[in-house]
C-alpha cells in the first residue's frame, strides 16, 4: 500500500466530526482547508521525533582552497554528547559559534560554522576531503514522478513512510487532524480524541524505533 494524500483526505473526511465529502477522486474535489489540516498534522508529528526513516547523510567532496558548500535540506543531527554529526574523513568537526579570523588558513578541516545556507569549513581544505553530514530531512513525501516535496498538494502525492509503518502513520495523522480541528478543549469530544491521538502517536513512534530498542515513549 502507498499512502497518498487522497487516502488521507478521504479517511479524514469519513470521521464523525468532518464536514467534507469522503468520496473525492481528484485534486479539484479536495477542500483546501482539510488538505492544510492534514499537512499541519504531518508536520507536527514528523518534527516531534527523530524518526529513523527521516535520517540521511549529506556528502561533500571538497575542492582544494574552497571552504563554502551547500547545506543539506534538513536539521543536522547530534550525538549523545551534543556534538553535531559533521565529519571530515570520519573525524568530528567542532562548531565555531562566533567565527572571527584575520586570515584564512589552508589545512585539513577541523571545525565548521554556518553562514546563511552554506557550511563553511575551517581551516580551508588544501586537498580533497570527504565531509559527511548526518541530518534529518525536511522532505515529507514525493510526487507520482518521484520528486521530493515538503508538503502534500496533489491527490497522488505520496507520504514518506516505510510500508510497514503506513497504517500506524495514517492513524496518527488522522487522529491528530481530528484533535486540531476541535476549536475548544471544552468540546465534549475533545478528551476522547486527545486520548486516541496520544495512543496513535505513541504506537507510531514505538514501532518506528525498530526491533530491540527501548520502547518507552513520552508524549
Amino acid at each position: 500500500m502507498t499512502l497518498t494524500l487522497l487516502d488521507l483526505y478521504n479517511t479524514a473526511a469519513s470521521q464523525e466530526w468532518a464536514m467534507y465529502d469522503n468520496d473525492a477522486s481528484s485534486d479539484s474535489e479536495m477542500e483546501d482547508s482539510l488538505v492544510l489540516a492534514l499537512n499541519k498534522a504531518i508536520l507536527e508529528i514528523y518534527s516531534s521525533y527523530e524518526f529513523p526513516f527521516r535520517e540521511r547523510t549529506h556528502l561533500i567532496l571538497t575542492v582544494p582552497h574552497i571552504n563554502e558548500y551547500d547545506m543539506p535540506n534538513g536539521l543536522i543531527k547530534r550525538d549523545k554528547a551534543g556534538n553535531y554529526l559533521v565529519k571530515s574523513n570520519s573525524a568530528l568537526l567542532k562548531l565555531i559559534e562566533k567565527p572571527s579570523f584575520e586570515k584564512t588558513c589552508c589545512d585539513i578541516p577541523e571545525s565548521f560554522y554556518i553562514q546563511g545556507d552554506k557550511i563553511v569549513l575551517y581551516p580551508t581544505p588544501c586537498v580533497k576531503t570527504l565531509v559527511t553530514i548526518d541530518y534529518l530531512t525536511l522532505v515529507i513525501g514525493e510526487t507520482a514522478s518521484g520528486e521530493e516535496i515538503y508538503t502534500l498538494k496533489n491527490s497522488n502525492d505520496k507520504l514518506m513512510v516505510p510500508a510497514h509503518l503506513e497504517t500506524l502513520a495514517k492513524e496518527a495523522i488522522i487522529t491528530r487532524t481530528m484533535l486540531n480541528s476541535i476549536a475548544s478543549e471544552t468540546d465534549e469530544n475533545f478528551s476522547a480524541y486527545k486520548k486516541q491521538s496520544e495512543k496513535a502517536y505513541k504506537l507510531f513512534v514505538k514501532y518506528a524505533k525498530g526491533v530491540g530498542t527501548d520502547k518507552a515513549v513520552k508524549w
